[in-house]
């Protein structure tokens, strides 16, 4: 493969990233318009399929490229390749309302400091923070606008909301090298007594990762606002957290998201 081809390689990828969710809500505008009988197609149910699909066809371009520019003496990052693709669409997905742009990111960065605190191996730290700064990518079924309803929700409402999880999984799923970050994500929102969701485990069958990403998520969910509440001062949340230890959050840390807290109040 020539250089040439080798660059138009590397600007479709680039492009697919970063068109992706644009092209998905074209997509399914057009399909509606023009197919009287496809109408009934709820974009909280193909969204996730529609984007596990684009997921793979960047994977397939990423191995592409990697191929071409081994063959050329260097070395490509697929693992890289493809977390900016997804991370392309954990932002918009967050960019659709405005209390949520930037929380993946902040999760990232927090996850990553209360994972090396556990002094965990630097490859499992990485996966945890990629997990992290992907964690809501199942918000894509429009769970993302059912959390910020300032209502109580119904229980089909409830059910769709809470199912981001399991969809973020799947999405993911089919790309064999992201395999190890399919349960943090899974099990994000499973409680270490093994409620939450979507439970099945408890205590230390949920994988670590899925329980820094837990813990660092409700750190910065509760000190954001929300359209039905005013955002928690800091030592409000903490309070909170260390209320739910050992009931929410896995008891080993409490310590550490208080260390890493100190840092937020110095931003």
């Amino acid at each position: 493969m020539s250089t040439e081809q080798m660059e138009a390689v590397r600007r479709l990828v680039k492009r697919l990233e970063d068109s992706s969710f644009e092209l998905l809500e074209s997509w399914l505008s057009d399909v509606r318009a023009s197919n009287p009988d496809l109408a009934f197609l709820q974009g909280e149910e193909i969204k996730p399929i529609l984007y596990s699909l684009v997921l793979r066809v960047i994977q397939f371009l990423g191995e592409s490229e990697r191929v071409a520019v081994l063959h050329m003496g260097e070395s490509v990052d697929l693992k890289q390749v493809f977390y900016e693709a997804a991370s392309y669409i954990v932002e918009a997905i967050e960019a659709q309302t405005e209390y949520m742009v930037g929380h993946c990111k902040r999760v990232r960065q927090t996850a990553g400091k209360v994972a090396a605190m556990l002094n965990l191996p630097d490859e499992q730290i990485e996966e945890i923070e990629y997990a992290a700064g992907i964690h809501n990518i199942g918000l894509i079924n429009d769970a993302q606008r059912l959390y910020l309803e300032p209502r109580r929700l119904t229980e089909e409402e409830l059910r769709r909301a809470r199912n981001h999880c399991v969809v973020g999984a799947e999405m993911i799923r089919p790309i064999e090298f992201m395999s190890r970050i399919v349960p943090m994500i899974l099990y994000h929102h499973t409680h270490y007594d093994g409620s939450g969701y979507p439970g099945g485990v408890a205590g230390e069958q949920i994988p670590i990762g899925a329980r820094i990403i837990h813990i660092c998520d409700a750190l910065h969910a509760m000190i954001s606002p929300r359209p039905y509440r005013v955002a928690m001062t800091l030592e409000e949340a903490l309070h909170e957290i260390d209320r739910g230890a050992g009931k929410q959050f896995d008891p080993k840390l409490i310590a550490p998201i208080h260390a890493v807290a100190q840092e937020l109040r110095t931003q």
